[in-house]
């Protein structure tokens, strides 16, 4: 009879000692109720040579926008941009062109942001035999333009040219369809009267 305890008994430790092997092991697993989704980083399409046209209300083109590259990213809604040109037109004439070596559309398709070796040239049409005369050249290294807005703004230094003089400043916002610009911070200037 005591023979038959022992074994019991050393089965139900065997046993314990199986089952906590198992739990310390990991080989149990906890089922959670809650999944998490897989996020996707990688690009869904991507563009070479892109060109994207808008049109406003009366079916006049209102901005372009060409690219060496065009790559979307769905999980930021980010869209970058190599070698981007952003072309206004405004109601006015104007028409303003904005380069960088590099971009990005901002989510939602309505803002734009450019980076290194930022060039934005501002010129007015003075009649249509004539070609476009340059107005103001600003220079930068990071910008966000609002293309439907026709509005322009960075913290960063910037250097503006134009026919009568140069204006460095820190910081500046542009508006496009009244060709107003607000200078931020440190603003120098030479002008040289015509």
């Amino acid at each position: 009879m005591a023979y038959r305890n022992h074994l019991i008994i050393s089965a139900i430790l065997m046993l314990m000692l199986v089952a906590g092997y198992w739990a310390y092991d990991g080989s149990i697993v906890a089922v959670s109720t809650s999944r998490s989704e897989i996020i996707r980083q990688d690009a869904d399409y991507f563009l070479v040579d892109a060109l994207i046209k808008e049109y406003n209300a009366f079916g006049a083109l209102q901005y372009q926008l060409k690219s060496d590259s065009i790559t979307h990213y769905p999980h930021n809604d980010n869209t970058l941009l190599q070698q981007p040109i952003l072309t206004n037109f405004s109601d006015n004439g104007q028409v303003t062109v904005s380069k960088s070596e590099n971009g990005k559309l901002l989510p939602g398709g309505k803002d734009i942001e450019l980076w290194d070796n930022v060039v934005v040239i501002q010129s007015s049409s003075l009649s249509k035999q004539q070609a476009n005369v340059q107005k103001v050249r600003m220079d930068t290294d990071f910008i966000t333009i609002s293309p439907d807005e026709e509005i322009a703004d960075t913290d960063r230094p910037v250097l503006i040219t134009s026919e009568t003089g140069e204006t460095r400043a820190i910081g500046m916002t542009a508006w496009y369809q009244q060709g107003k610009i607000q200078l931020k911070s440190r603003v120098r200037g030479v002008y040289e009267p015509e």
